[in-house]
């Protein structure tokens, strides 16, 4: 029996650790997961007029949890820095669709 609990504890530690490190305001361990797709929208569109006009650079992240939009060149943005060079990000299901709580990036982005 004691060799079942030990496997078991040890087959469930690595997943408990993944949350370790995510910070208990952005998510308790619940909404936040690695980003899993990302894409980015370029600063500069074409507004449709024969002009460009210079809109902010739009990334969209995709976890477990949901996508989100996030605007780059936002100055109120501010991504933190993740623990283990991969993306990261806190995403929550609201009334009103998804809602970024937080957002982790390797140290060199």
């Amino acid at each position: 029996m004691r060799a079942i609990l030990l496997t078991a504890a040890l087959l469930v530690a690595p997943a408990a650790q993944a949350h370790d490190w995510y910070p208990a305001d952005c998510c308790s361990g619940m909404d936040c997961a690695p980003v899993e797709k990302v894409e980015i929208i370029p600063a500069m569109r074409y507004a449709g007029l024969g002009f460009q006009s210079k809109a902010p650079s739009i990334m969209v992240v995709t976890t477990k949890h949901g996508t989100v939009t996030i605007p780059r060149d936002d100055p109120t943005f501010k991504p933190r820095v993740s623990k283990d060079a991969q993306m990261h990000a806190c995403i929550r299901q609201t009334a009103n669709g998804a809602k970024l709580i937080c957002f982790f990036e390797p140290p060199a982005m």
